[in-house]
């Protein structure tokens, strides 16, 4: 099966085992690429719009990934950048992370989930506040476990620079969190 993109062909092969990996790649990182998104763009229904857009791509390039092994942060490195496209076309200036909701509510009047939203409060609301740079560095590596060689490729930096930010963001949150936790 052929796709026209504009002036490009792109031949599908099979369109029901391509569906079939985007599936199963959508399933196993949907909520990884909208964590990354959502970090950039700080605004929920643009990363939505990244999660989309990011799995278009995946659908059309899906022949440009030669290792299955690295389809995690394959597929990161699109988010990363179709993240970063929106804040390009964006007018405005992203959002102050003090100014948006809380993400995480607890229901639960017993104690202990309360002080363990809180505590998850004050370590995200650090993490939001630092420079994005080391931000996604340190969640691509922390959050979403991703080996280092791999943050590297996702930020398109080398494996030495990739270190040195999520080292950097472990010290502003270490320095940060110090008199808290």
């Amino acid at each position: 099966m052929l796709l026209m993109t504009g002036s490009k062909t792109v031949d599908l092969g099979s369109a029901d085992s391509r569906l079939a990996q985007i599936t199963r790649l959508f399933e196993a990182n949907a909520d990884a690429v909208f964590n990354v998104a959502y970090r950039i763009v700080w605004n929920r229904a643009d990363a939505a719009d990244v999660v989309q857009s990011t799995f278009i791509q995946v659908y059309l390039k899906m022949d440009q990934l030669e290792d299955q092994s690295k389809a995690r942060s394959w597929l990161l490195q699109i988010a990363y950048r179709q993240a970063l496209n929106v804040l390009r076309r964006r007018k405005d200036e992203p959002t102050d992370p003090a100014d948006l909701p809380d993400r995480f509510t607890s229901h639960d009047a017993t104690a202990e989930p309360v002080l363990r939203n809180d505590l998850r409060l004050t370590i995200q609301s650090a993490i939001d506040r630092l420079p994005q740079n080391l931000r996604l560095a340190v969640v691509l590596r922390d959050v979403e476990g991703l080996p280092m060689r791999e943050v590297a490729s996702v930020l398109d930096i080398g494996q030495s620079a990739a270190k040195m930010r999520v080292t950097r963001a472990r010290e502003h949150l270490r320095a940060e969190l110090s008199g808290l936790i």
